[in-house]
């Protein structure tokens, strides 16, 4: 501490500004007048480009976000745009886009580079890189690992998506380049598209004591994941779209939550799991559970909250699920491929007679937005369901019918939400003029009419 106060005593010298002392009849500014713990606190709660900026207001604020930058966020995503009109012209290599996507992936990686270089604080909270991966800068990518790492960080997130579909490079971790570093204070990992094996996943998870949540996705290198020690403290586990998996075995007694996305084929083992009450897992999957005496099966009944995920098919003829009698959430991810979302709702909401809330995400292209709405008189309804959201909703014919079946169906409803935006993250609609946004929130608000009285309407 003593040392760290030394360093901001560097910077934080009386100033001769006008903005910090009354002369010639200016106001004081009382905001860097107040002391350095309020003034960390404040700069706490912004973002990473917000700290930078405060380093114009004065010479006090110039180097004083190095010191407390805690949660280090470096997104790619400002490239969207560039990705957008790659697309369009079918990746053509002689495109002077190209040229400008590689021009602002160097800026980002600078940017990146200098923000490492200027921080002084001891520790971080949060590294988190998303990023254009296209087989170059892999040194740079090392040396933010490592830096991380000295920093003691808490939260690691990589995301390396190319946003060239052919790209077949990526980024591999491996063991040596973590040899020699602690791993102690690592509480939550996240990688995506990075190519990792089991065996330094072992390693990895075998030197972190604290490690609370995993996230493993999209990873071709990830054949067979087995710990070869417990781990105690482990609550939440995701492995999404790794189709290279072939066996799944940790001891983790207090998992709480499981996310699975893959091969049905897939052997999984989680030992004894006492207080696990949270599964995502693909419909396809879904079956396996019920038909096979599995880890998972067998605490099927405690569960409160499962997510379902309907790829490329309507489920005629769903499993017949064990009652669960402790599920109060049922999240589902619906695939454009179905086109009838109704069929799918019908046989949970009977399965599951006592889930207060549903949330049901829409994925894009949808049906027609114009045409006759016709929707049959429930027979059963379901009274314990309360709150309804609807994700990705555009106000076509397919989206209006789901939400009048759902009002319909929940005689107990007290809210309803619809939220306008994609559910792809990156591709987030911010213009609230958008011609498209503004249709379907018009759309939404139709639904207020058949709402009984006292439902709140939330529309986003």
């Amino acid at each position: 501490m003593e040392k760290r106060q030394t360093k901001l005593a560097k910077i934080v010298l009386p100033c001769s500004n006008v903005t910090h002392q009354k002369r010639n009849n200016f106001p004081v500014d009382r905001l860097s007048e107040l002391p350095e713990g309020i003034l960390e606190s404040i700069l706490s709660l912004l973002t990473l480009k917000e700290i930078q900026r405060t380093s114009i207001l004065s010479r006090r604020w110039r180097y004083l976000w190095t010191f407390v930058a805690r949660n280090l966020v470096f997104d790619y995503q400002r490239l969207l745009p560039l990705q957008n009109n790659i697309l369009d012209v079918n990746f053509r290599a002689e495109s002077g886009l190209v040229n400008i996507l590689s021009f602002e992936r160097s800026r980002f990686v600078s940017w990146v580079n200098h923000v490492l270089e200027l921080h002084q604080g001891d520790t971080i909270d949060e590294f988190r890189v998303l990023f254009d991966m296209d087989g170059t800068f892999t040194l740079e990518i090392d040396n933010w690992l490592l830096f991380s790492l000295k920093k003691c960080v808490k939260k690691l997130s990589l995301y390396f998506k190319s946003i060239w579909r052919h790209h077949s490079n990526s980024y591999t971790l491996t063991s040596q380049l973590l040899h020699g570093y602690s791993l102690d204070s690592l509480t939550d990992l996240s990688l995506f598209f990075v190519e990792v094996s089991g065996e330094v996943l072992d390693y990895v998870l075998s030197n972190c004591p604290s490690i609370e949540r995993l996230r493993v996705g999209c990873s071709g290198s990830l054949l067979n994941l087995k710990t070869s020690s417990p781990l105690p403290k482990l609550k939440h586990l995701e492995i999404l779209n790794c189709n290279s998996l072939n066996h799944i075995q940790i001891s983790a007694i207090n998992l709480i939550s499981f996310n699975y996305s893959g091969l049905r084929t897939t052997k999984i083992l989680l030992g004894d799991i006492p207080n696990f009450v949270n599964l995502s897992i693909n419909y396809r999957y879904i079956r396996y559970l019920v038909k096979n005496d599995c880890t998972i099966s067998r605490y099927l009944s405690q569960l409160e909250t499962l997510g379902l995920t309907f790829l490329y098919q309507i489920p005629y003829r769903l499993p017949k699920l064990l009652e669960l009698r402790n599920l109060k959430q049922l999240k589902l991810d619906l695939c454009p491929a179905i086109e009838d979302n109704v069929c799918i709702c019908t046989p949970l909401l009977k399965a599951f007679p006592v889930l207060n809330r549903i949330v049901l995400k829409i994925f894009p292209p949808h049906g027609a937005m114009e045409g006759e709405l016709k929707l049959k008189r429930n027979k059963y309804p379901h009274r314990c369901l309360k709150e309804v959201e609807l994700i990705g909703f555009v106000g076509c014919i397919l989206d209006m019918r789901l939400a009048l079946y759902l009002i319909n169906k929940a005689v107990s409803l007290e809210k309803m939400i619809i939220d306008t935006q994609s559910p792809f993250e990156e591709k987030r609609l911010h213009d609230s003029i958008d011609p498209e946004k503004l249709a379907a929130i018009t759309r939404a608000k139709q639904l207020e009419t058949r709402l009984a009285p006292g439902v709140k309407l939330v529309i986003l």
